[in-house]
């Protein structure tokens, strides 16, 4: 009887219950997509070239646990907050508090597991969907990566069965320790915010310290790498801690500074909008710090995965100046050449004896040939041409790869006309395109190279082209890139839900202030204003905080990437977009709740 009425509880309730259900089973999908990353030993070992990959992913495991713990334990409070009322008048009717909080126990497993099971089917489609859009549009080349893995299924199942059999055992301790007039009456009860000066302070000054103890490990790990297996541990204490008390501190001081200036409180609703916030933030705090360490970690991964993808462009433009190089075109190469979008195309003539490959000097003077030369401090390739190749080794070898694999390994001699025309042997034509983006022609680029190596099939093996430059190093490379947009994404759609979430959670206890507000004369427009300034605070707080963890996190990369802060403003713009796109809803959704 108690287990038909705690679901049917459910299924009456479960318009009240979709804020919740939908928070969990992102929670859940999350932990999947993340774990199927985390736990995947073939994939992280066949994909990383770091032998520390396996250990941050350990770190991370340990990170989100903790994160999803609170997330849970908030969602948890919520759902008992719900049914207090209910239970309170049960209680009054004659029903014992141990049958109630039985009730209380099945209630709560029974949301916990429907909503891992739905999480982690949502999970796993998301995995295969978000994987396959990522390989598709940075053309990466992922091994051993599979978006159903039965390991990362269970530790997920574990994991939230555990935590909710605890959630459970809690929510009936609770109730029995209750007193009937308490739950009867808690929404009416004044929440005590304690208010500690001194504290406060301290807090202010640890925060700090913490945090700049934190930058500082990333900074010295990036420099050292061999520190590496102790600078993540530390970071990950020092930059959790500190987050949480500076947002506990530093933040309230600024909001009761602010309210202690009369000419900005006292204009409109803004002492109002300071008391929310104030209130706000004491309750907050857990979720605000945990939604800027998510922060953090989604924008630096896509940071970090599109510095990447930066740093194979710059590898394979320094193997070959040129992006297509075609040996005596036939009619169907011709027309391919075509599509290109060229940006300079040259073409030579060479001849051989069978000792030596002979190329016309006057050709190059009329048609300067292009090599790439790396500069050794900044590791950047510089392109370059030269009139006279005989004097430059590295055009020497950007020729090499225009011939035919008998003749790549032949010297190459460059002569004079009347000399070039005396030698008795079949001409070959090599014609080398630089086109204004190899990226932007990359399919056309790929049906070159592959139409190459059909028409001579020896080259399938001694190719030296850019394409196939390009496969090695997106091969050696596009793991960590992936790993890097895959978790970017996951830890956006966990974040801004979570806050999300928490902040619609709370607003069935705003609708008798703004109620009130009404009453005493303050127009829609006005009560509009004040609402997209408090959550405009809610959302930017954690934001602040998350893109300075970034910029200093960088760090961790700096023996890694080249220039890892170049192009920075790309993922910040993309992710703030994003990030807006969710604070506009939450406010949509919030004034449908709150206003009339």
């Amino acid at each position: 009887m108690l287990n038909k009425l705690a679901l049917s509880g459910i299924r009456h309730r479960i318009r009240d219950y979709s804020v919740l259900f939908s928070g969990l089973m992102i929670a859940s999908a999350i932990f999947y997509m993340f774990m199927s990353l985390a736990t995947n030993q073939s994939f992280l070992s066949s994909n990383s070239p770091a032998a520390a990959t396996s250990f941050i992913f350990a770190f991370g495991i340990v990170l989100l646990a903790i994160i999803t713990i609170v997330y849970i334990n908030y969602a948890n409070t919520f759902l008992l907050s719900m049914r207090q009322k209910e239970y309170g008048m049960f209680m009054m009717l004659g029903a014992k508090s141990s049958k109630i909080s039985k009730m209380i126990f099945v209630e709560t497993f029974a949301i916990g597991a429907m909503s891992t099971i739905i999480g982690s089917i949502i999970g796993i489609i998301a995995t295969s969907f978000v994987s396959r859009w990522i390989i598709k549009a940075l053309d990466m080349q992922v091994k051993h990566f599979n978006s159903f893995y039965l390991p990362a299924l269970l530790w997920t199942f574990v994991f939230f069965i555990v935590i909710f059999l605890l959630s459970a055992i809690k929510n009936s301790v609770s109730l029995r320790r209750s007193k009937v007039l308490t739950l009867l009456n808690r929404d009416s009860q004044p929440v005590k915010i304690k208010r500690n000066g001194v504290l406060k302070a301290i807090q202010a000054l640890f925060g700090l310290v913490m945090l700049i103890i934190g930058y500082f490990t990333m900074y010295y790990t990036g420099n050292n790498p061999s520190a590496i297996f102790m600078g993540i541990p530390v970071a990950l204490v020092t930059i959790v801690g500190g987050t949480y008390f500076t947002i506990n501190s530093v933040v309230t001081t600024i909001i009761a500074l602010l309210k202690k200036n009369t000419k900005f409180s006292q204009k409109g609703l803004n002492n109002f909008t300071l008391s929310q916030l104030s209130f706000r933030i004491t309750d907050y705090t857990k979720i605000l710090s945990m939604v800027s360490m998510m922060f953090a970690l989604a924008l630096g991964a896509i940071t970090v995965g599109l510095g990447f993808n930066s740093q194979i462009d710059n590898l394979v433009n320094g193997q070959n100046y040129y992006d297509v190089q075609v040996t005596n075109p036939n009619a169907a190469q011709q027309k391919r050449l075509k599509k290109l979008t060229v940006d300079k195309k040259v073409t030579y003539n060479y001849k051989t004896d069978g000792k030596k490959v002979y190329y016309q000097a006057s050709e190059f003077k009329n048609q300067p040939v292009g090599y790439a030369k790396m500069n050794t401090k900044t590791m950047q390739f510089k392109l370059n041409s030269t009139k006279d190749p005989a004097k430059n080794s590295t055009a020497q070898y950007e020729l090499m790869g225009t011939r035919l694999p008998k003749e790549r390994m032949m010297e190459a001699e460059f002569v004079n006309d009347k000399t070039y025309q005396a030698i008795n042997s079949k001409e070959i034509t090599s014609v080398l395109v630089k086109t204004d983006s190899f990226k932007k022609n990359l399919p056309e680029i790929k049906a070159i190279s592959k139409a190459e190596n059909n028409r001579y099939p020896s080259l399938k093996t001694t190719s030296s082209d850019k394409y196939t430059s390009y496969t090695i190093i997106n091969g050696f490379l596009s793991g960590l890139e992936f790993m890097g947009f895959f978790l970017g994404i996951a830890f956006l759609a966990m974040l801004a839900s979570c806050l999300m979430f928490k902040i619609l959670s709370g607003a069935n206890g705003d609708v008798k202030r703004y109620k009130m507000l009404s009453k005493i004369g303050a127009r829609q427009k006005v009560l509009r204003k004040t609402i997209n300034k408090e959550i405009a605070v809610l959302f930017s707080v954690p934001a602040v905080l998350g893109i300075v963890h970034v910029l200093f996190g960088l760090q961790l990369f700096v023996g890694i990437l080249y220039k890892p802060y170049a192009n920075i403003e790309i993922p910040f713009a993309i992710f703030l977009v994003l990030y807006l796109g969710y604070y506009f809803l939450t406010r949509y959704l919030y004034k449908k709740i709150v206003l009339k």
